[in-house]
């Protein structure tokens, strides 16, 4: 909570900084800050509306638009995941726990994550408690089983096609600089343009993988 206000805070300073150094007239300026003022108070009151309850009948997940009940025995699963945004974001978690509905939905357990408390702790008793509430004839849902494998391999496929622009970035490049260190035919010269090499390049590589990588995992069904 403290390093969201830090955020906060230097963003409103580079905000200030950024309008007033701008050549716009004042009365541009209060409104637009008005408006980040009350974004980031906004942001800041739903964090702390954001809670992860369980109790004898359900788990109530509240995000910051959202919140979602899902009774004990229409959960198909709850698993702890890797975070892929703590790479890239300071102070991220790296562990996150996930609810999965019987209609496929994937549901963040706002919390419930390595910053805030010990996950394997909360998982087990999460896990436990869920064992014990969802009903001695609960059965797991083939066809929740299969929209959930969907939704992963989904996902999965995004991240690998995301991971493929970055590897491609550099040849790409070295490609779309190519025609200024190398002799060669005006077709090939016009076609290595910086609009076709990462405007057609780059999203074109991203599909071709996200598309194979989801083919490869899709299940059947």
């Amino acid at each position: 909570m403290h390093a969201f206000l830090w955020v906060i805070g230097l963003g409103t300073l580079s905000m200030l900084v950024a309008l007033w150094g701008a050549e716009m007239p004042a009365s541009f300026h209060y409104p637009v800050l008005a408006a980040w003022v009350a974004l980031m108070g906004w942001l800041f009151y739903a964090t702390l509306r954001c809670s992860t309850i369980a109790d004898i009948k359900a788990i109530h997940a509240r995000g910051m638009v959202r919140r979602r009940r899902l009774a004990w025995e229409d959960i198909q699963d709850i698993r702890a995941e890797a975070n892929p945004a703590s790479a890239m974001q300071s102070g991220a978690p790296n562990v996150l726990v996930h609810a999965f509905g019987r209609d496929g939905s994937k549901v963040l357990l706002p919390f419930v994550d390595d910053v805030h408390v010990n996950v394997e702790r909360e998982l087990g008793l999460l896990l436990d408690s869920w064992v014990e509430l969802r009903g001695e004839d609960w059965a797991p849902d083939p066809q929740a089983a299969v929209l959930i494998d969907r939704r992963d391999a989904r996902q999965a496929a995004l991240m690998m096609g995301f991971a493929a622009v970055m590897l491609a970035f550099i040849p790409l490049t070295v490609l779309m600089l190519l025609p200024l260190f190398v002799d060669m035919p005006e077709w090939l010269e016009s076609f290595l343009n910086p609009f076709t090499v990462m405007g057609v390049g780059a999203p074109l590589i991203f599909a071709l993988t996200a598309i194979a990588s989801y083919r490869s995992r899709r299940p059947s069904g």
